[in-house]
Formats: structure tokens, sequence, C-alpha cells
């Protein structure tokens, strides 16, 4: 062919191939363009506090001019998803700081990060900007859920100092006991049966001083959440309440220190930041030990010293590699030491009195806890948090009194091990979905001796190591505006036993107006490790002595039926009212007729139930703010009588059993909490508590038992007799407490000086009934048969003032 045709019809076929090519190439231009101008973007991130870093829950992030927007989780997370292409301002908002505004650009399917620092004003808006309890009020769809600030926390006056377990004594559905001791009794079950987090992580018992003071430093606090029954499946192994603490991180924009001094102990935090983190360590201690022993025993001439101290303290270090990606270090560790020593007096060969040895009691008791968390978003839908735990708690008892028959060692010890994965995920607006994954080994050494015998000797070879391995799903379902369902389930195998156990709990939420809600929940949960302190000794709660169930018994279980109404009447004004009914099975009482050699015979097995109403109006702002609550409540239990080891022997024989009101049914309970904080500097708070008498079981007389001695001799011995168990009720609990401070400053410093007043009225609130023998009875014989006895009540707390000061540099 010759050369100009073939180069001609070599060009048309280029040309014809570009221009193919040209509108392919338009094509997908244009299905690009197209794509993009109709795909959908994404916006996450975090809400903080300007001043210190601190993430802020439940501000509000709007996208002005549109419907669009979400509230920060507990996390201060946010993620708005499916926003149409465009230019938009977003604006952060939270009652008591500065809103903020930035301004984006969506195009395409792209994922903007925009993380708010908010300043905190005491300018009254002029906007209408959601509370923190607005947010939840809208959010929250389970009844029985309750949030306490560290302003709640330090508007309840405490014995010398602020204390969380005091101050969650004051909200409904929670019982108290006794002045002495912080333990929770809610709705109807035991402290035990309480599931308490610090940062997500178990702690086995949380008191100091025999239960006086809860073992949190309230400075380190960032909000507690407390959740009285039907909890979401994220939790397990509680059957009761959930109790989560969550702690500051640290100020990551400059040095913050503050602390108090008060007649009891002295404490101290402090804050600093670190490139891309920050760190924070706070720490409590009793000082009167030192001062005694060092400044006062040298002028007094005496042996004495003063045996008893205790210590806390709690560190964090966070760091954020990226904004995705953040790593936190935390330990929590705290000891009860109470060491006291005494001259042993007796004869020695010469016949002389002097001393001839020592008597020690060494009590030790406390937790230690390290946590590695790792935070990571995967996407804007996908939030992950993952924890490895290593936790220790420790009782210990021993006494050296000279006579073998008389020596306690006592010892009960945890190895906690846990791994743990939560994740949300946010598939649409009308679904979030959380799903987790946790592992835990628990070694359990006990043994509980006295002389030459011994109980519940779990050691060595029988020391019992529990495994826990648990996956749960859950699901919030927004139906439609008005009806959202939160439904779900965990399943956590136990080795010990072999135990399977499913749980399954539906919560739902109505609103029926814009400001009403009505919620229902019920659900079923599981407790496979147990405290067997015995309700006759438990005046005085010393320690929690946990033993983990294994197949001789069954896992203790609960059923919850909750329902609830809200009613927000304004951001000042919030009404609740909560009915709930608890259905229990397989309960276990410590059977203190039990032989050591009788494995099978160490519990008492039962069931029970307990009911009540629950009002809570609370004012949540303004220069009056506070709370009134009240509880009707009912808790009974039927557990087997007690039985000597060797009638187990007899498989077909009867049990029997009682049915009685436990020592912590308090039929009703009204409390007042109230605060005043004018514009001045200075701030009065108080609280009013009544409550009916709890159960006790009196003694109605005395009986000889003539039994023999080993050489024959005939010796009488007097033993009381009880009316039914917890048939009387103690005289009704009446306790005011007022508190008064003022901020100031010197040299510098912030401080606010405080003064207290507990027990206002010096009300005689009866701690228990004395029964003494004052009379005698004779048969015809001349024989001794009965005696009345007299009653003395022994009283808690008298009208105490205690002074302190808090300061902040």
């Amino acid at each position: 062919m010759h050369r100009k045709v073939r180069n001609k019809i070599t060009g048309r076929y280029f040309s014809l191939l570009i221009s193919r090519k040209m509108k392919l190439l338009w094509f997908l231009f244009l299905l690009l363009l197209s794509s993009s101008l109709f795909a959908k973007g994404s916006l996450k991130g975090f809400v903080k506090d300007r001043a210190n870093g601190e993430t802020i829950s439940y501000a509000n992030i709007v996208i002005k001019g549109t419907s669009l927007g979400d509230v920060s989780d507990e996390h201060g997370y946010y993620v708005i998803t499916k926003i149409p292409p465009g230019h938009y301002t977003v604006k952060a908002m939270m009652m008591g700081y500065e809103s903020g505004e930035k301004e984006i650009t969506i195009f395409g399917n792209r994922t903007i990060t925009l993380d708010f620092d908010l300043k905190k004003t005491t300018i009254k808006m002029q906007e209408v900007v959601k509370t923190a309890e607005r947010a939840r009020f809208e959010r929250q769809i389970q009844p029985g859920m309750m949030q306490m600030t560290p302003r709640d926390i330090r508007s309840v006056p405490a014995f010398v100092e602020a204390d969380l377990f005091r101050s969650l004594q004051m909200l409904p559905g929670v019982v108290t006991r006794t002045d002495f001791s912080s333990a929770l009794y809610i709705r109807g079950g035991n402290p035990s049966e309480n599931l308490i987090l610090l940062d997500d992580v178990r702690i086995y018992n949380p008191y100091h001083l025999g239960g006086v003071f809860s073992t949190f430093n309230t400075d380190a606090i960032k909000n507690v959440d407390l959740s009285v029954g039907g909890f979401p499946p994220r939790y397990g192994n509680a059957v009761s309440s959930v109790i989560a603490i969550t702690t500051k991180e640290g100020n990551s924009k400059r040095f913050e220190s503050r602390g108090s001094i008060s007649l009891l102990s002295s404490k101290l935090t402090l804050e600093h930041p670190i490139p891309h983190g920050s760190i924070l360590l706070s720490g409590r201690r009793t000082y009167f030990d030192y001062i005694y022993n060092t400044a006062i025993r040298p002028h007094v001439n005496g042996s004495f010293r003063f045996p008893y101290y205790f210590y806390d303290l709690h560190g964090k270090i966070n760091y954020e590699f990226t904004p995705n990606s953040k790593i936190t270090l935390s330990g929590f560790y705290g000891d009860d030491v109470l060491h006291i020593v005494n001259d042993r007096w007796g004869y020695d060969d010469a016949n002389n009195y002097r001393v001839i040895g020592k008597d020690i009691t060494d009590i030790r008791l406390g937790n230690r806890s390290t946590t590695l968390k790792w935070r990571y978003i995967f996407s804007p839908k996908l939030f992950a948090q993952t924890i490895f735990a290593t936790s220790r708690f420790r009782t210990r008892f021993d006494t050296n009194v000279g006579v073998i028959d008389d020596n306690v060692d006592a010892k009960d010890v945890i190895y906690d091990l846990t791994l743990k994965s939560d994740l949300t995920y946010f598939a649409s607006d009308k679904h979030e979905i959380k799903f987790g994954l946790d592992l835990m080994r628990l070694d359990f050494t006990l043994y509980f001796k006295v002389g030459p015998i011994e109980w519940l000797a779990y050691r060595g070879k029988k020391s019992r190591q529990a495994q826990f391995y648990s996956f749960y799903l859950q699901d919030d379902w927004k139906i439609s505006p008005l009806l959202n369902v939160q439904s779900g389930v965990r399943f956590t195998y136990y080795n010990l036993g072999k135990y399977f156990r499913p749980d399954p709990r539906v919560a739902l939420r109505y609103r029926l107006q814009d400001n009403i809600n009505l919620k229902l929940s019920c659900g079923i949960f599981n407790q496979f490790f147990y405290t067997f302190n015995p309700e006759d000794f438990d005046y005085i709660r010393l320690v929690d002595l946990w033993f983990p169930i294994d197949e001789r018994y069954k896992p203790i279980r609960a059923v919850h039926y909750n329902a609830g109404f809200e009613y927000w009447l304004n951001d000042d004004y919030r009404l609740s009212i909560e009915g709930y009914y608890k259905d229990y099975d397989h309960l276990l009482d410590l059977n203190e007729m039990g032989r050591e050699d009788v494995d099978i015979d160490d519990f008492l097995t039962g069931w029970g139930r307990a009911a009540g109403l629950e009002f809570l109006f609370k004012k949540q702002q303004g220069k009056i703010y506070g709370w009134l609550a009240y509880s009707l409540a009912f808790v009974e239990k039927t557990i087997q009588l007690a039985r000597a080891s060797s009638r187990i022997e007899n498989k077909n024989f009867p049990r029997e059993y009682q049915t009685f009101y436990p020592n912590y049914d308090r039929r009703h309970t009204l409390t007042l909490v109230a605060g005043y904080q004018p514009e001045s500097k200075w701030k009065f708070n108080t609280r009013f508590t009544f409550a009916s008498g709890l159960p006790e079981t009196p003694t109605v007389g005395w009986k000889v038992y003539y039994e023999p001695d080993d050489n024959g001799n005939i010796y009488a011995d007097y033993r009381p007799v009880k009316a039914p168990k917890n048939s009387e009720r103690l005289p009704a609990y009446i306790r005011w407490d007022v508190s008064v401070s003022r901020k100031g400053k010197l040299f510098g410093l912030s401080l606010q000086p405080f003064f207290q007043i507990i027990n206002v009225t010096n009300h005689h609130n009866i701690f228990f009934y004395d029964y003494s023998l004052s009379s005698v009875e004779w048969d015809e014989q001349g024989n001794i048969i009965y005696g009345k006895p007299k009653r003395q009540g022994i009283t808690m707390f008298p009208i105490l003032p205690t002074i302190g000061v808090n300061f902040k540099f």
C-alpha cells in the first residue's frame, strides 16, 4: 500500500481510538463528579474543656441550617453521618460553656475530624442550650440510671470530708445501715451484689476504716454513673447495681493542683500536661498516727502507739498517638493497716508478775490495680476501647496472743487478670450497636482459722481459680421519634461448675410528650462469686470475704422488672417516679454449724424478693440546688436453717427454711440535700434523713444448760433465747447535717475553709441493742430456768463538729 494512504488510514484509526478514550474519560469524570456531588460525608470529633483538656460528655453538636446533629457520649465523642455536600457552620453547645463554631466543607464521601475546645463562662447565655441532664433525659433509655457530679458529691455534708459513697446513700433506692459503714444496699441487694468499676476495672472492697470511708479521692473523680437496676448487657457478674466511676484524665493545658486538710487526713491531686497528653497523681493518707506517735507520745510517758492508718493513691498517664488513637496507663493502690502490740503479763518461775511477751494483732486489707487502656477510632462509625488490667484484693488477719486456742489466722486474696474490649458501631441514625468480649481469670485463696479449727480452707491445692468468658451484644434502636428500644444479651461461661448462662435484657422508652418519658425494662442477671458476711455479726462490716461459686451451688440469679415515669419541668426541675420488682434465686448464706471436713455444707441456700417505689425531685441549677428523695422498699429472704454437718450424711433429711426480713430491709427513707450559693464567696449545704427502723432479733431471755466437764463436774452454761429472726425493728433514724464554706485567697493560694456539724440535733440513733441478764427465775427444784434481759441501746454518731480547708494553686 502507498505510504500516504497507509498513514491516512492509521491516522483515522488513532483519531477514532483517542475519541473513544476521551468519551470514556469524560464519562468516568462525570461519574466521579456526580458521585462527589451526591455522595454524603461524615463528621466526627471530641468536645473538650479548653482550660484543662478534659472531654465533655453530653454536649450538643449541630450543623446550623439543618436538622443534623449529635450529642457527645460519655467519652466526649460525637459523630454525624449522611451530610450532603456543601459548606456548613458547625456549632457545639453546653450549659456553662461558651458556644463554639467552626466552618467545614463537605465534598464527596470524605470524613472530617473536627474537635471543639469550649471555654467555661459565668455569663448567662441568651440562646437555649441543652444541659447535660437534658441530653441524658433525651438519650437514656433504661430506667434506674442516675449520675452524680463532683458538685453533687460536695453538696452532701459528710463526716470529716466529702465522700462518694456517703453521697450515693442520699439517692433513692440506696440504703445505708449505720453511720459507721458506707456500704451500699441497693434495691434489696447486699453490697457484694454491686458492680463497682473504677475506669472500667472492678474494685472488690472499696472501703477504709471498716467501711466508714470509701477509698476514692473525690478530687480525682470526673463523674459517677449509678444504675440501680435493669442495667444494660455490657455489664455482667452482678445482680443488683452498677457504680461506674470515671476519674479525670489530667490537665493537658497547664499545671494544676488541689487538695484539702481535715481532721482525718490530707489529700493532694496534681495534674500536668505532657507532650501529646497529660498526667494525674492523686493521693490521700491519714496522719493522726504520725502526729501522735512522734509529737504526743514522747510527752505523755506512755508506751501506747496509735496503731492505725490508711492511704490510697491513684495515678493516670494519657498519651495521644494520633487523633484516632489514645493510650492510658492508670493505677489504683490503697491499704488499711492496723497493728496493735500489747504487753503480755504473767508469772515467771520465781512467781513474779511481769511482762513475759507481746500480744500482737495485725490486720491489713486493700486493693491494687494497674490498667492499660487503648482507645481507637477505626472509622467515624466504629469506636473501640480495649483494656488489660491486673488487680489484687487482700484481707489478712493475724493474732498472736500467747494462747494458741485463741489465735486467729484469716486470709482472703483475689488476683484478677482481665482482658476486655468494647466496640460501638453507629450503624445508622436509628441503630447504635455495642458489642464486646470479656476474659477474666480470678485466683481465690481463702481460709479462716481460730486455734486448731479451720473453716472454708481453700488454699494450696484447694485454692480456687475461676475463669469467665463473656460476650455481649446490645442494640439501641430508634424506632420512631417517640419510641426507643434497647435490647441485647450477655453470654457467660464459667469454668467452676461449667456453667453457661445467657442473660437477655430489654428496655423501652416512650416519649409521651416532649417533656415526659415512660420507661420499662426487664432482664436476667447472674453472679458467680459472692461474700458471706453472716448477718447476725454484720454490725460493722470490716471486710468483704469473697468466695467463688463452684459446682456445689448454682450461680446467684435475679430477674429485674422496672417501670419509670420522668417529667422534665424545665431546665431547673426534674421529677422521676420508678417502681421495681426483683426475684432472687440460689441465694447463699454461711452455714455457721458446718465442718471443715464436709465441704458440701459450707453454705445454706434459698431465695428472695425485693420490691419498691422511688421518688426523686431535683433542682439542678441556680443559687439554690439539690434534691428530695423518698423510697418505699420491701425485702424478704427465705433461707435454710443452719444445720450440723453430720446431718448431711443422711441425704433424705428434710430441709427446714425460715422466711425473714434481712437486716437492711428499711421500709421508708426520706432524704433532702440542699445547697445555697449566693453571688458572694459563701456556700451553705445541708442534708436531712429520716428512715424507719431496721429489723433486729431481740433476746427474750436466757436458758441454762447443765453439762459435765472433763473432770466429771457439772457446770451451768447460760445461753440467750432469741425471738424469731428479725421480728422486731429498731427506732427510726433521724439525722441533720450542715456545712458552710467560704472561698478566699492567701499568699496566692485559693483557699476554701469549711465547717461542718454532723447530727445537729444530737439525735440518739440506735446502732444495736445490748441485752444483759438482770434477774433470774427458779423452778420448783430450785434450778435457774429463765433470766429476763435488760436492754441497752448503743448509739451511733453524736453531734460532731469538724473543720478543714480545701486549697488550689
